[in-house]
């Protein structure tokens, strides 16, 4: 059986962590390449001073790490990107940058990513934030990501935004006094929390902060109208071949419930070239460009679906993708919603891959989708 270890890094062992996401980061995803010692082969902290830094070894053998920023006692502004993208004004009245964390560079081995290291990490993460006191701790992820991160109580709550080399971004927060909420997530932390950190009083004022309608939606906890919505919207017609031709509602909430719902600014970066990313995207509203050097290459529009070459083939993104329009909606699938559904609605796989098909064909064929 794998003896895994998870512990604080000293200053020796940092170094091996960093070593970790440049091996990663540079050579797994191509990413970050421009911040990186290539001497070293070695991705330092991003402009702000990281706290801890956690390092998970299985077998004595380094899988992964996690750094952790925790507010300084005085109550010091977090870098100021920091404090812009995750809208940290917003908590000051209720919660104090002292009682505040964050959980960045989350990465472990790609032989290890479906055993229990990743869970067994933001246990410890957890611990550790708790034991200083944290109230709030924030994250972002990739859209593709927002079931898994909202399925441990995550919630998304601010405007989406653009990390070099990952593209569009949510930012999330836990708010640790809401047990209430984890536990109507079913979420796997529940049983590791210690049940004095809940305070309902707390949570409820801290929950009065956040927006009613944030940018990007786990659908698997859309109801009534929501759902109504996302299906109007798809269901609308459409001239070209659409992802969802010929669904009725039923079937379209099948993707919905493991799917997400994502909002975006005009210009904003969904895909970005070179990325080792997989998620398909479906238009619901607006458009999606193409881009190469400035110019306008393709454009997507409603009910058309873009990014599945990668979704299908695990290649990276070939091309640099934007959202466009004033209100542009996606519909992001992964592989692991179709898998599902070619183990429990086979019918309904083959009718959305029937769909793929005739998309890739046009496409091949030159004309638009």
């Amino acid at each position: 059986m794998a003896e895994i270890l998870i512990s604080l890094a000293n200053e020796e062992q940092r170094e091996r962590c960093y070593q970790l996401i440049y091996e990663i980061f540079c050579g797994e995803m191509g990413i970050m390449r421009g911040d990186a010692d290539h001497q070293s082969r070695i991705v330092r902290d991003e402009g702000c001073e990281v706290t801890h830094v956690l390092q998970a070894q299985i077998n004595g053998e380094l899988a992964g790490t996690l750094g952790i920023i925790v507010g300084s006692p005085n109550g010091d502004a977090f870098p100021e990107h920091f404090e812009r993208e995750f809208e940290i004004p917003r908590f000051l009245s209720v919660v104090p940058r002292s009682r505040m964390a964050f959980n960045i560079r989350f990465l472990v081995k790609p032989e290890h990513r479906s055993s229990p290291l990743p869970f067994r990490m933001i246990v410890e993460a957890g611990r550790i934030q708790i034991e200083r006191g944290v109230e709030l701790v924030f994250c972002f992820c990739q859209p593709h990501l927002l079931n898994l991160y909202a399925s441990l109580g995550f919630r998304p709550y601010a405007a989406l935004f653009e990390v070099a080399g990952f593209g569009v971004v949510a930012p999330l927060v836990l708010i640790v006094p809401d047990l209430a909420h984890m536990r109507a997530m079913r979420s796997p932390l529940v049983p590791y929390l210690p049940k004095g950190i809940e305070d309902v009083e707390l949570a409820a004022r801290i929950r009065a902060l956040l927006p009613d309608e944030p940018p990007v939606i786990a659908t698997a906890s859309l109801e009534g109208a929501s759902w109504s919505e996302a299906f109007g919207l798809l269901s609308r017609p459409c001239n070209r071949a659409g992802a969802f031709e010929g669904f009725s509602e039923e079937q379209v909430s099948a993707f919905l419930e493991r799917s997400q719902l994502l909002e975006c600014a005009d210009g904003q970066h969904l895909i970005v070239k070179g990325q080792d990313t997989h998620p398909a995207f479906v238009v619901l509203e607006g458009a999606a460009e193409v881009r190469s050097q400035g110019a306008t290459i393709a454009r997507y529009e409603q009910g058309e679906m873009f990014g599945e070459f990668a979704m299908l083939l695990h290649t990276r993104r070939t091309a640099d993708v934007y959202a466009s329009g004033k209100r542009a909606r996606f519909l992001v699938l992964d592989e692991r919603t179709l898998n599902r559904l070619l183990n429990s609605r086979p019918e309904l796989a083959a009718k959305f891959l029937l769909n793929l098909s005739r998309s890739l064909a046009l496409r091949l064929l030159g004309r638009p989708a």
